[in-house]
């Protein structure tokens, strides 16, 4: 049989005989404090086991049910898996009873077992009918399928028949997982003589063993985990689904409260501002508004927030919206984790939600159909999907914060992209990931760009590739890079951009050839009003020798068509003809080809040459010989030491 561990939360209004009857199932009373023994009711969370006769061991977690201390019954519910519903036969489904279903369905808890309760002060004629009208109550919820159990926790009656639907509860309820990063929202921290700092909760994902380090969030320290114990007992490791004490060394109670969680280093966000949905409750009479204050709970944490609504100024009953909750203190929470919203002041259910992003680095500008479309996105319970809606812009994230947006570790967040991969959704960049069609919509941003400055030097086949990477996309380096988290733009870096032209010249795009590119359909035409100056230049500069034409006298070549025969110059230089020796200074190639073969003769008959030598060789004068030797130093043609040359190609 699989090891199932699963955790029932106790609901239903106060007095309703919750505590008894989870005495009556486990042997413990969990009213643990002495007002709550003294007063009759529950006032804060406890825990107790309920064991089955096959071995199972199922968590069970009373909560209170009077209304002023909803806030502990929130705490108490957050990583329920089922629910155990308390109702009193004499008085039905109450107020308290509504609001604790309506809260259990905001944390995302569907399945239960009803416990109609004392019955032994009732006949049967009433106790049917109570059974039908909660039967009739419960239709238009997910527990409308529920069993409803008659039971009394004084005589004993029905325990046995409640314990087999907690049974196959138990068997239903889908098991968490105890493979991922740990996590265990801490509900209680006390310390114990001898001992020192304990902390409990229910662990909702990952495993702890005997000996693990820990972070505490929010704050970020860290505490080793001295001991562990299950209901009670000590064990060596406990795993998500179970109820579990850890004994921490490395940090003192006081530095601890109700709200912290317990996780693996680097895997949970402590933030101050999510983006979310939200679902108002069926029958609220009262609008909720934009910037409203309000109670926000996730887990077992409580913070005051705002509410920014970015579709709407309100919201009425049963409706949803995207909104984000600014918070007044940091709280640790996941993608997809369930909250629940309680008004400000009176203190009310308003309804709950789930989150979106953790993280998102600024406020969003309200009414924008372009953020709505990216929260929608990303709301979505397919890792898949947010994964391809994270990557939803032009983006290129590394894996670390692709996990961190997908609430994965690192290995499981690469598996997921390995996957993508594998279906071709997702390519892999130098630094991060990009969506398959944003990298061929950004490859086409680059080739239009390409031809763009083909057309503008229409002279020159080839463009720099500098050039090709500053102008693509609208300035490709310098926006299509964004967080995982929804907002901020950073650049591509250069091993990006690199991968790019290469991919680009891969599917045969362009051609790069050392810094340059080509469009691979790009051809140079000269009309023959070009192709005649062209010849007028190539005449005058072959006429020059080794004599250096400024621009100035080759424009003057060609009056009126100064641009033109700049840009031809460019071609000539490009196609090997013609060379700038220095700024403004034009040489034809074949003088350049002879000034060197002309000074190889030098070396080979003299060694090392002088400016002078040098001068003599090339029958030319000092200012003109200078620039040519710097030209040559430059291009690692000749060599200077001190005050001679060599020919070093």
């Amino acid at each position: 049989m699989t090891e199932r561990h699963v955790v029932i939360g106790t609901a239903g209004h106060i007095d309703h005989g919750k505590t008894m009857l989870v005495q009556a199932l486990t042997g413990k009373n969990t009213d643990r404090l002495q007002e709550e023994q003294n007063r009759g009711i529950s006032i804060d969370i406890d825990f107790a086991p309920l064991r089955f006769s096959d071995a199972t061991v199922a968590g069970i977690v009373d909560v209170p049910g009077h209304e002023r201390f909803v806030r502990n019954m929130v705490a108490g519910a957050a990583g329920i898996d089922g629910a155990l519903v308390v109702v009193d036969v004499n008085e039905g489904l109450m107020p308290q009873t509504y609001e604790h279903l309506a809260i259990l369905q905001l944390l995302g808890v569907t399945q239960g077992v009803v416990a109609l309760t004392k019955v032994d002060l009732a006949d049967s004629d009433l106790t049917q009918i109570a059974v039908d009208v909660i039967q009739e109550s419960l239709a238009d919820t997910p527990f409308f399928e529920s069993p409803i159990v008659p039971v009394s926790a004084k005589t004993g009656q029905g325990l046995e028949a409640l314990k087999e639907a907690l049974y196959q509860l138990v068997q239903s309820c889908e098991t968490r997982d105890a493979s991922g990063a740990f996590r265990l929202p801490i509900d209680k921290v006390f310390s114990v003589p001898g001992f020192g700092t304990v902390v409990s909760g229910t662990i909702w994902r990952g495993q702890i063993n005997t000996g693990d380090s820990v972070e505490l969030l929010p704050g970020g320290k860290e505490a080793r985990v001295r001991g562990i114990q299950v209901h009670g007992e000590k064990v060596q490791a406990a795993k998500a689904g179970q109820r579990a004490a850890l004994n921490l060394t490395g940090v003192d109670k006081h530095e601890l409260r109700r709200g912290f969680t317990a996780s693996a280093f680097g895997t949970l966000h402590e933030t101050q501002l999510i983006d979310a949905k939200v679902h108002v409750l069926d029958g609220r009479e009262k609008a909720v508004e934009h910037r409203e204050r309000v109670h926000f709970h996730l887990g077992t944490s409580e913070a005051i927030g705002t509410l920014l609504l970015l579709e709407d100024d309100v919201l009425t009953a049963g409706s949803e919206a995207y909104v984000q909750i600014q918070l007044d203190r940091p709280v640790v929470c996941d993608t997809l984790d369930f909250f629940v919203l309680r008004s400000y002041s009176p203190v009310t259910t308003i309804g709950g939600g789930r989150v979106i992003d953790v993280a998102p680095t600024r406020l969003h500008r309200r009414k924008r159909s372009n953020v709505l479309e990216m929260l929608s996105e990303r709301d979505s319970d397919s890792p898949q999907q947010r994964l391809l809606a994270i990557l939803g812009r032009k983006a290129c994230i590394p894996v670390a914060e692709i996990a961190a947006a997908l609430s994965l570790t690192v290995a499981e967040a690469a598996d997921l992209l390995q996957r993508a991969q594998a279906e071709q959704t997702v390519v892999e960049l130098p630094s991060g990931w990009m969506k398959t069609a944003h990298v061929e919509e950004t490859l086409r941003d680059m080739e239009q760009a390409l031809w763009e400055l083909h057309q503008k030097q229409r002279f020159l086949n080839w463009v720099q590739r500098t050039r090709l990477l500053a102008a693509a996309g609208n300035g490709l380096p310098r926006g299509n890079r964004t967080s995982a988290h929804s907002g901020a733009e950073s650049e591509f870096s250069q091993r990006d951009l690199l991968w790019l032209l290469q991919e680009g010249s891969r599917e045969q795009r362009w051609i790069v050839k050392e810094t340059r590119v080509k469009a691979t359909d790009w051809k140079v035409t000269l009309g023959d009003e070009e192709s005649f100056i062209l010849s007028k230049l190539q005449h005058m500069l072959s006429s020059a020798g080794l004599q250096p034409v400024s621009v100035a006298e080759l424009k003057a070549v060609v009056p009126k068509r100064d641009r033109i025969a700049e840009a031809l110059l460019r071609h000539l230089e490009e196609a090997g003809t013609a060379l700038e020796l220095t700024e403004g200074l034009w040489l034809h190639k074949a003088a350049l080809d002879a000034a060197v073969d002309s000074l190889r003769e030098l070396y080979a008959a003299q060694g090392p040459f002088t400016v002078a030598m040098a001068r003599d060789a090339l029958a030319s004068n000092r200012k003109i010989t200078v620039m040519l030797l710097e030209y040559l130093d430059e291009r690692k043609v000749t060599h200077r030491k001190e005050d001679v040359r060599t020919i070093t190609l």
